[in-house]
């Protein structure tokens, strides 16, 4: 049963892997048909082009010149080896268009740029990309082997080749064509970009690089910012409320007192990111990064953070009312004077996290990690603590009111001066607990093992 478990477990980390290599591979081919378009435009737009259609108008001038010429002329005097001046001018001008067309056809996009960029790419993550060349601007790509290619050297990469482009548009061109009711940015680089104060509610920059970008005030609600790249970039006091960042990359943002409620940050990087006083409540959260990310009295009530990573994330003062943070990370976390209060701590790692005046009133830590973690001064009233293993700690004059902490060990726990008043201790370890001034008040105690080591009826 134990090696099913592992195999499946195995297979779906195979899976993940592979979606994505999958994702990466698409954002890859996204870039590769820019750089794509982009010659082809750039050969569209060729002088040689706008001399032809130059040459084309004169010709054509010429031509009714020169039948204007002839109806006024006598028919019977005009031969072959009569020729007014205007033919010569135009054998000439033809002459000037048979040379400018073989100067087109010899001219043809080289496709030296792009395939050295390939190569490039193969050479280092294992993508192979050949026969690149343009076909009625379209691009022919070989197969790719998703077994070579490397995550975060394909990362690596693309955050090269952004940050070495320069903006596609400005922010007045953003905010005009805003303005005139454009809503698709997406995927485009405005790396760097002050787009701070703007009005830009229920815009799409799904897959666009805004890293360093100035946000700071700017309106961003009901966004599509999914794969969006906001790394180093400054929302201060944004306003993404209902935004989609789903995979967005918000590494080292500041992010100080955005509203982010009712936000879709499902699988985002948040790591190092500063969201200070942030209202981050109704969010969801789902598998985020926010490792090392500080979030002191940030509101994260009713938030979804089922297997979050907030492992030394700052979290002093925060609100996580009715939070759902289910097998979350949040080993080493800072929860000093945080409002737990009915948040889900369900198989969550809370190993050598700082609880100093912590707030868990009817929190469930039923399967949670408590290692290495001070429990003095915390508040466990009506908690769920049933099976949690809390063995020699020191929880005197905790408040333990109600709270469920049926078979629990507590042996050589010192429990003196904590209010057990009505709690369900059945089943419950209490070998050699200190219980001196204990409330144990109405308090269960139907098969537990008391102090001295006989079983409570």
């Amino acid at each position: 049963m134990a090696d099913a478990e592992v195999d499946l477990a195995s297979l779906v980390a195979k899976i993940e892997q592979i979606e994505q290599q999958q994702n990466l591979i698409k954002q890859y081919f996204s870039k590769l048909k820019r750089q794509l378009d982009n010659l082809t435009e750039q050969f569209n737009n060729r002088p040689e082009l706008q001399d032809l259609e130059c040459l084309r108008r004169e010709v054509a001038e010429l031509e009714q010149r020169l039948d204007g010429r002839v109806a006024e002329s006598d028919r019977s005097h005009f031969t072959q080896t009569h020729k007014p001046e205007s033919v010569d001018d135009i054998d000439s001008i033809n002459r000037e268009i048979e040379k400018i067309d073989r100067r087109l056809r010899q001219d043809q996009p080289k496709q030296t740029s792009l395939p050295e960029a390939s190569a490039s790419v193969t050479a280092s993550t294992g993508v192979e990309v050949v026969d690149a060349q343009p076909t009625n601007q379209d691009a022919v790509l070989s197969p790719v082997n998703t077994n070579n290619v490397k995550s975060a050297e394909i990362e690596s990469i693309d955050d090269s080749v952004e940050e070495s482009q320069e903006p596609t548009l400005t922010a007045e061109e953003i905010l005009k064509r805003y303005q005139e009711g454009e809503r698709d940015f997406n995927n485009i680089n405005l790396a760097g970009i002050d787009l701070s104060q703007a009005s830009l509610k229920k815009v799409n920059l799904t897959e666009t690089n805004l890293q360093g970008a100035n946000m700071i005030g700017t309106d961003l609600s009901e966004a599509w910012l999914v794969e969006v790249n906001l790394s180093d970039a400054n929302l201060a006091t944004a306003n993404l409320q209902n935004a989609k960042l789903l995979d967005a990359n918000l590494n080292e943002a500041t992010l100080k007192e955005a509203s982010l409620s009712h936000a879709n940050l499902t699988a985002a990087n948040l790591s190092g990111a500063n969201l200070d006083k942030a209202k981050l409540n109704y969010a969801n959260l789902t598998t985020a990064n926010l490792g090392g990310a500080n979030l002191t009295q940030a509101r994260l009530d009713t938030a979804y953070l089922i297997r979050a990573n907030l492992s030394g994330a700052n979290l002093s003062g925060a609100y996580l009312g009715s939070a759902n943070l289910t097998t979350a990370n949040l080993s080493g976390t800072n929860l000093s004077g945080a409002n737990l209060g009915g948040a889900n701590f369900t198989g969550a790692d809370l190993s050598k996290a700082k609880l100093t005046e912590a707030n868990f009133t009817s929190a469930n830590l039923s399967g949670a990690n408590l290692t290495g973690v001070s429990l003095l001064g915390v508040n466990f009233e009506n908690a769920n603590l049933s099976g949690q293993n809390l063995s020699d700690r020191n929880l005197s004059g905790a408040n333990l009111y109600r709270s469920n902490l049926s078979n629990t060990d507590l042996s050589s726990t010192d429990l003196r001066g904590a209010n057990l008043g009505e709690a369900n201790l059945e089943k419950a370890n209490l070998k050699e607990a200190k219980l001196t001034g204990t409330n144990l008040y109405k308090a269960k105690l139907t098969g537990a093992i008391m102090p001295d080591g006989t079983t409570h009826e």
